[in-house]
C-alpha cells in the first residue's frame, strides 16, 4: 500500500474505531441510573458529541478519492493552498453537512434544539487527538495499516447523471419507487424486507454481483450522502432515507423503502427467482 493511501486508510480506521468507542460509551451512560442529573447530562452529551464529530470527520475524509491522492506530505497537511483541505485540515475544520434532497423534492424541515450544555471542549479535544495521531504516524506504523474497502462520498454534481440514468431505465419519477409508486415493468418485483433478508442469508448478493465482474457499486439516497463503494460494502437497507443501489451499466437495481419493502430488478431478479423457490409467497 502506498504511503499516501496508508495514511488516508489509517485516518478512516481511527475515526471509525473511536467514533464507535464513544457511541458505545454513550450507550453505557444511558444505561446507568444518574445520581447527579446535571453531570449525567453533561457526560452523555459530551460522549455523543465526540462520536458525532469523528463521524463527520470520516465523512469528509471519504470525499477524498483514495485512487487519486497527492503525495503523503500534501495528503497529510495540505500545505499548498491549491490542493485545498487535506487530512489534518479536515480534522480541524470538518463540519456536518445538512441533509440535502437528491431527487428534486423540498428540503427537510429541521428544528434546532437548544440543549443548554456546552460540548465545545469535548469536540475540540477530539479534533486535536485526531490531528496529533495523523501528524505522529511513523513510516513503520503506516506499513502496518490494514486495508479498508473503497468508499467515496460523491460530489454534489456526480449523482445527477446517475439519477437521470436510473429514472430513464427504471421509470423512477419520485423519491418513492415500486411498490409504493407502482411501475409497470416486467423485470421488477417487490419483496417483504424481512423475508428477503432471510433468503439472502443463504444467497449472497455480493457473490452474484462479483460473478458478473462488478467490483464497485453506487449507493444513492433520496436525502443525504451518496457513495461509490467497493462491492463488499453492499448492504441494501433503509437507514432513515430511501435507498437505491446499482452499478455502471444500470442493468440491475435494488430499492429499500421505509415501508419494509425491498424491490429488485434486472438480471439480479432473475437469479434470485431461480434460487428462491417460494418467492411468490413473500412479495410485498
Amino acid at each position: 500500500m502506498l504511503a499516501n493511501l496508508a495514511l488516508h486508510t489509517a485516518a478512516r480506521h481511527y475515526c471509525q474505531t473511536q467514533s464507535n468507542y464513544w457511541y458505545q460509551h454513550t450507550t453505557e451512560i444511558r444505561q446507568t441510573i444518574p445520581r447527579d442529573q446535571g453531570n449525567y447530562q453533561q457526560m452523555l452529551l459530551e460522549s455523543y458529541a465526540r462520536s458525532d464529530v469523528l463521524t463527520i470527520i470520516c465523512t469528509e475524509l471519504e470525499r477524498l478519492d483514495p485512487d487519486h491522492l497527492d503525495d503523503i506530505d500534501i495528503t497529510r497537511d495540505g500545505l499548498r493552498p491549491a490542493f485545498g483541505h487535506r487530512i489534518v485540515q479536515i480534522g480541524r475544520d470538518a463540519q456536518k453537512t445538512p441533509s440535502h434532497p437528491n431527487m428534486g423534492q423540498p428540503p427537510p424541515q429541521i428544528s434546532q434544539a437548544t440543549i443548554g450544555v456546552n460540548v465545545d471542549d469535548a469536540i475540540t479535544n477530539e479534533r486535536e487527538a485526531f490531528c496529533t495521531y495523523i501528524q505522529e504516524l511513523s513510516e513503520s506504523q503506516l506499513h502496518a495499516v490494514q486495508p479498508l474497502p473503497y468508499q467515496r462520498v460523491l460530489s454534489p454534481a456526480e449523482p445527477r447523471t446517475l439519477w437521470q440514468g436510473l429514472r430513464n431505465r427504471w421509470k423512477i419519477i419520485s423519491p418513492y419507487w415500486h411498490p409504493l409508486h407502482p411501475r409497470n415493468l416486467s423485470d421488477i418485483t417487490a419483496f417483504n424486507t424481512d423475508a428477503f433478508e432471510a433468503f439472502c442469508e443463504s444467497f449472497s448478493l455480493i457473490d452474484r454481483l462479483s460473478n458478473r465482474g462488478i467490483t464497485r457499486i453506487w449507493e444513492l439516497r433520496d436525502y443525504g450522502i451518496e457513495y461509490e463503494q467497493d462491492i463488499s460494502l453492499f448492504d441494501p437497507a433503509y437507514n432513515g432515507n430511501e435507498g437505491y443501489w446499482t452499478s455502471n451499466r444500470l442493468d440491475w437495481i435494488v430499492y429499500a423503502s421505509h415501508e419494509d419493502s425491498t424491490t429488485v430488478g434486472g438480471w439480479l431478479l432473475e437469479e434470485i427467482k431461480e434460487q428462491w423457490l417460494d418467492w411468490e409467497k413473500h412479495t410485498w
